[in-house]
């Protein structure tokens, strides 16, 4: 008869070595949250898990857009073409927002972005599979361009929304600064591995590894689960409503007075939502004006960084692609100085006033690309504004994300989101016709030198609005 004792010794072994190194596991990951504070919210498994598989998913983004615009222009050797395929992105994008507030609020919003991803890289999928077997047409990009913007215009809200479900409240600003870190480190080397694959294979080959993106993260995202305490009140209140309990409703919804009782269903439900958001909105004066005030902003942002900036390079400065190229790294370079500043501090006073502050020196920023300087500096003064211009916006949208993250309702933070995403793009169509007509008529340096200002101007006005400077 075997000796019982000796079969299971080594069982009880090996089981206590693997609890130890689970336990080592952890105290490695606490002690490396507490010396680099930056990284600590990625001591929550499901948060590391999808912020690894959109870092990835990103990165591939970077890869797809370049392959895109190379592709239309092999295709149709026409700037005009680009131009209509970007459009055919940005209006389902627009259009659709506001639903996918909705969804987002009302759905588990890991669902939406595993449909999302997966959706997109079969989509990329059977572009690339056209290309390759000589069959792709310039409509079938138009094509998913269009289904490109349907789909983020679900995906943006509950990518966004989902962060609170993942790490506690004082990881917050650590989750959005790294969510930020990863955007712009995509778009540092996107772009790069996308001209690589392009000169390696062709635009399909980069097409076909922004699909395995998708697909990526889509694996990252089944390894995890999510309590989604949003859908669980949701249907609180809707048994609640049901039932009729007096008294119940008012203290489950509050604090919007104006929400009915009960949830309508099919379209007018969703139009009910949407005023239930809007309400939210207008009744939170600092999220008013911060909305208002970026939708005017981005006028300014995008008729000089998007418009004139190629023509102040080649016509002004003298110089070629590479700075243009040097601008947009030195740009990423300046946000991840900002997003490892913001990522560190535990707890920042006096956020409104900060993040504003901070935005002035984006503005700033635009102002000095304009400004005249001795000829031969223009390359070393850009890269100073366009790391100025990355630091002010990454610091701002970081802090602002996370004060959404602990202040609007989990319930309503999907439409929240949606509905400043519209109102802050809603202009921008706006600063690409200004931005034209003035670089045309006036010159791209005065389009800086008059935008920088005009954006200082508006970023000081909010300040005179007490609940934003003394938002904490």
């Amino acid at each position: 008869m075997p000796n019982v004792a000796s079969c299971i010794t080594p069982l009880f072994v090996h089981r206590r070595n693997e609890s130890q190194k689970r336990k080592n596991r952890i105290i490695m990951m606490a002690t490396l949250g507490k010396r680099l504070q930056f990284a600590r919210a990625l001591q929550s498994r499901p948060y590391a898990m999808i912020w690894i598989g959109q870092t990835i998913s990103s990165l591939g983004d970077g890869i797809f857009y370049i392959a895109l615009a190379w592709q239309v222009l092999l295709t149709t050797h026409s700037g005009t073409a680009m131009g209509v395929v970007l459009i055919a992105g940005t209006i389902p994008r627009l259009v659709f927002v506001l639903l996918g507030g909705v969804a987002a609020d009302h759905l588990p919003r890991r669902l939406i972005i595993l449909w999302s991803d997966g959706g997109r890289g079969l989509v990329v999928l059977l572009i690339s599979i056209l290309g390759f077997t000589g069959y792709l047409q310039f409509w079938h990009l138009l094509v998913e361009s269009l289904i490109f913007g349907i789909v983020d215009g679900f995906f943006n809200p509950a990518i966004m929304a989902i962060t609170p479900d993942l790490v506690e409240k004082d990881d917050l600003a650590s989750a959005n600064a790294l969510i930020s870190l990863s955007g712009n480190v995509a778009q540092l080397l996107g772009p790069l591995l996308g001209a690589g694959l392009i000169a390696l294979v062709n635009p399909m080959g980069a097409f076909a590894v922004n699909a395995l993106s998708f697909f990526i993260s889509v694996a990252f995202l089944l390894s995890v689960r999510i309590p989604e305490r949003h859908v669980a009140k949701t249907l609180e209140i809707q048994e609640t409503a049901e039932e009729g309990f007096p008294g119940m409703e008012a203290n489950l919804i509050a604090p919007v007075p104006e929400e009915i009782p009960g949830k309508q269903k099919g379209f007018r439900g969703v139009i009910a939502d949407v005023r239930e958001g809007l309400v939210y909105v207008r009744n939170t004066r600092w999220l008013w004006v911060t909305t208002l005030s970026a939708s005017v902003g981005n006028i300014g942002f995008t008729a000089t960084l998007a418009v004139a900036t190629p023509k102040l390079v080649h016509d002004v400065y003298g110089q070629g692609a590479w700075l243009f190229g040097l601008i947009s790294a030195t740009g990423a370079i300046g946000s991840i100085i900002a997003l490892l500043l913001i990522g560190q501090a535990t707890r920042l006073k006096k956020r409104g006033l900060l993040s504003y502050l901070s935005l002035a020196l984006s503005c700033i920023g635009i102002l000095l690309f304009g400004l005249p300087f001795p000829h031969g500096v223009e390359p070393l003064i850009a890269s100073l504004a366009s790391a100025l211009v990355g630091f002010g916006l990454a610091f701002f949208n970081t802090i602002f994300f996370t004060i959404l993250h602990e202040t609007i309702p989990g319930d309503k933070l999907g439409r929240v989101i949606s509905l400043d995403a519209l109102g802050s793009f809603a202009m921008i169509p706006l600063g690409e016709a200004l931005g034209g007509i003035m670089t045309d008529r006036i010159g791209p340096a005065q389009v800086f030198v008059f935008f920088g200002l005009f954006n200082l101007a508006n970023v000081l006005i909010p300040l005179l609005v007490r609940e934003v400077r003394q938002l904490e």
